[in-house]
């Protein structure tokens, strides 16, 4: 054991430093699973450096870091977090799935081997057989990623003239890789966070080789067809009556280079790299997601949407949370801001500041128990903002009051993490509450945040993107699987279906979109 046990150790490692660490370990001939350990460790040093070194930072947020995974507050009296029957109101299933979660299942019907309606019964010889409800079984099989068929044809050739004559098949002159293949290498990549080299890897030890190169020159063709209906996407959104936006960091490696070579840096020069989501709701209910990965900002990636939007709509509704990046200029919005960050903030408090905590937090849950009795009654956003007015407005005003007293009678520190949280909801009350005020404003921002969750997964997983073209392509196909997935649509089927249009969606991208596809569609 090393002798010196004194807790005073400087660690004096730059995020660089950590960064080309990594770009070294990703070429080391060393076990996969090794690497992506090493790189994981590294990355939750850079992370946790950048938690340490914010002012609102607390050991209760560093221990959920490592353990907790929710910001459920424990059940206390009075709470009423279960069903009448004491289970979970969302069920517990354990995982099964019945035959509506198969919609697109082929069903094959066996008729009874020796019995038809009709029948007399073969037990009791006096009754008539008649139809009943069918017996279900499910059957699930797997299969490779990808699979290849290698077609022979046969050659004659003449003796004399040699004149060659060959066996015709079709599909012959068609491309070696299908839009199958294409559209399920989309979805591994850019949905199911799958690297290109660990795909390589399992075709390869399947007999079915499928380069990391390949793999991306076919997502580059498949982005470069996305991107006519992409673009069209950009345009439909900028119609819509309510937004959702977010950032998140983003890897672009010539960005990355870029900020190294440059010295000194011009005025107005940005560093950061970001990934954007935007959640766009369309007045009829159809939803589109958009991720733009660069150096912009959400508010003025969102300002560049708007700049198409069609005179005399209504200003939109966006929803964020209160950075100044999510600041839109230029445009009349009804900026809005996320009860969900708010509330964040004295979950983080919990063990502090039980007291304090649990009295404003039981109150924000009585605002989501109206919001949940919303949804289930499937209430129009009239209805919805008449039903939280009268259910959700006083236990907002009693947050607003207790927030108050506080820091008017000298009970908490302006400046320790709970005056902070508490000056937080005071500077922003007017956007927290807008729900109580305006139809249509959503309690937070979950809902993108859900949808930009898997930009952080494939950041975690494959890293980077090597270049502004590299990112285009992950953010052209992200979009439009995710956009399928908000508008309850295959993605797979979907995908193969413009490809099998490529030359008509490059004609008419706008018949092509996501919530017109059907499954029976040719």
């Amino acid at each position: 054991m090393a002798k010196n046990t004194s807790p005073d150790i400087k660690i004096e490692i730059s995020e660089e430093e950590i960064l080309r660490r990594i770009d070294q370990i990703e070429t080391l001939d060393i076990d996969d699973d090794f690497r992506e350990f090493l790189i994981s460790a590294l990355q939750a040093l850079v992370r946790l450096d950048k938690l340490i070194g914010m002012k609102e930072t607390t050991i209760f947020r560093l221990r959920r870091i490592f353990g907790k995974k929710t910001e459920r507050r424990a059940a206390h009296a009075g709470d009423n977090n279960q069903g009448q029957d004491g289970k979970h109101p969302r069920g517990n299933n354990k995982g099964r799935n019945g035959a509506k979660s198969y919609p697109t299942a082929p069903i094959i019907f066996h008729s009874h081997e020796s019995l038809k309606p009709g029948d007399i019964c073969p037990e009791c010889h006096k009754g008539t057989l008649i139809t009943y409800r069918p017996g279900i079984y499910i059957r699930i099989t797997g299969s490779t990623p990808l699979s290849a068929t290698v077609h022979q044809t046969e050659k004659l050739r003449c003796s004399i003239c040699l004149m060659f004559f060959e066996a015709y098949y079709e599909g012959r002159g068609g491309p070696k890789y299908d839009e199958k293949a294409k559209a399920i290498i989309a979805l591994l990549k850019y949905k199911g966070s799958f690297p290109f080299y660990r795909l390589e890897k399992i075709q390869k030890q399947l007999f079915t080789p499928m380069p990391a190169s390949t793999q991306w020159d076919l997502m580059e063709e498949l982005g470069d067809l996305l991107w006519h209906i992409w673009k069209c996407l950009l345009a439909e959104a900028s119609t819509a009556g309510l937004f959702y936006q977010d950032d998140t960091t983003g890897k672009v490696l010539s960005l990355m280079k870029e900020n190294k070579k440059i010295i000194d840096k011009p005025k107005g020069f940005r560093k950061g790299i970001h990934t954007t989501g935007i959640g766009a709701t369309l007045p009829d209910g159809r939803r589109i997601i958009l991720y733009l990965t660069g150096r912009k900002y959400s508010g003025e990636n969102l300002a560049d949407i708007l700049e198409k939007r069609p005179d005399g709509l209504n200003p939109p509704i966006v929803m964020s949370d209160a950075l100044a990046q999510n600041n839109i200029k230029g445009h009349e919005v009804l900026q809005v801001l996320c009860n969900a960050h708010g509330r964040r903030k004295f979950v983080d408090l919990q063990e502090k500041f039980k007291e304090e905590s649990d009295y404003i937090l039981l109150r924000i849950g009585l605002v989501y128990k109206t919001e949940t009795q919303a949804k289930e009654s499937n209430l129009d956003p009239q209805a919805r903002l008449a039903l939280h007015q009268k259910e959700s407005t006083a236990p907002m005003m009693e947050v607003k009051a207790k927030c108050q007293q506080l820091l008017e009678n000298h009970a908490v520190e302006p400046n320790s993490s709970l005056g902070q949280a508490i000056k937080y909801m005071l500077k922003h009350w007017c956007g927290l509450t807008e729900f109580l005020r305006t139809p249509g404003v959503p309690l937070d921002n979950n809902f993108l945040e859900g949808q930009l969750r898997l930009a952080v997964l494939n950041r975690r997983n494959w890293l980077f993107y090597k270049t502004l073209i590299g990112a285009l392509v992950g953010d052209v196909i992200t979009s439009t699987i995710k956009t399928c997935d908000a508008n309850n649509k295959n993605s797979f089927d979907y995908l193969v279906w413009v490809q099998k249009n490529a030359e008509d969606v490059r004609k008419n991208p706008g018949n092509y979109l996501p919530w017109h596809f059907n499954p029976n569609s040719s």
